[in-house]
């Protein structure tokens, strides 16, 4: 319902529709690598076995066990799953998808970079409506739930340290931090995913970074920036005039084009377009 384990429609190329963990891709799983595991059992790693033959007795003790049922659902894989860890695999995007979907009532909206195509004389050639790609059928308790828990993790929870001074009390931040393991000896993947104001939401912030151990200490703080850019916070103080976007929000017109092709630039900011004459 979320959008998990499916592409997200964005207009961009070449997206990844991730992957979650369950019953159904356990099978699917099994009958791709049963040769293989099988074949490994039977082999026992002679080559590893060389070198290490405590090592190669573990491994063909796990492709035993996969060959012959690989393919059952454990309470191990239950408990993987319940903490979105082992085969399951999600995009940022997709986990920003589903905090803006809890924080606006259950309303998963398929995401576009594109607002409308103008022509050079600023005619609208065609407007992008939104799009919504599904509606999560949740008890209202459970969304309620939801919304009242998370603006705890960074008020009490392991989303606190990243945000002391925060003003908390003008713009609460709901979030939850996360530490990805990854196999072998590579550091856990940082995440951080939230939305705010926590009361009335008008923003998702979703960051990852491979290998960036906890979400607390590499991602927490960055996106704690994102927001004092948003909102025009320097220390205590809230001020929409500081904030990166013009008038404080996110503009809800199209462009205003001149005759010559040129952007009008917003008001009380410079557009950032140079013309041929070198003026802005």
């Amino acid at each position: 319902m979320f959008g998990f384990g499916t592409p997200t429609g964005i207009d961009l190329p070449g997206e990844s529709a991730g992957r979650i963990s369950g019953r159904a891709f356990k099978v699917q799983n099994w009958e791709a690598k049963r040769d293989t595991w099988c074949e490994n059992a039977i082999s026992g790693y002679p080559q590893t076995r060389k070198t290490d033959p405590k090592l190669a007795d573990y491994y063909t003790a796990l492709d035993k066990e996969n060959c012959a049922d690989g393919f059952r659902w454990r309470e191990g894989d239950a408990l993987n799953a319940a903490i979105g860890q082992g085969d399951t695999a999600v995009t940022p995007l997709q986990m920003a998808m589903a905090y803006s979907a809890i924080a606006n009532g259950g309303t998963v909206h398929e995401p576009s970079l594109i607002k409308a195509v103008m022509g050079s004389d600023g005619t609208v050639i065609d407007q992008i409506e939104p799009s919504v790609k599904s509606t999560l059928d949740l008890p209202k308790s459970t969304l309620k739930f939801l919304k009242n828990s998370l603006p705890g993790v960074t008020t009490d929870g392991s989303g606190k340290t990243p945000f002391l001074g925060f003003p908390l009390d003008q713009i609460p931040v709901a979030s939850k931090t996360g530490s990805a393991q990854v196999t072998g000896d590579k550091v856990s993947t940082s995440w951080f995913a939230s939305y705010a104001p926590a009361n009335k939401p008008r923003y998702a912030i979703v960051m990852m970074v491979t290998q960036g151990g906890t979400g607390s200490k590499t991602s927490g703080p960055s996106v704690r920036k994102i927001y004092e850019s948003l909102f025009g916070i320097k220390g205590k103080d809230v001020n929409p005039n500081r904030s990166v976007l013009v008038g404080g929000e996110p503009s809800k017109s199209l462009p205003i084009i001149r005759p010559d092709g040129t952007p009008v630039a917003p008001k009380g900011k410079m557009s950032g377009v140079t013309t041929a004459s070198g003026s802005d």
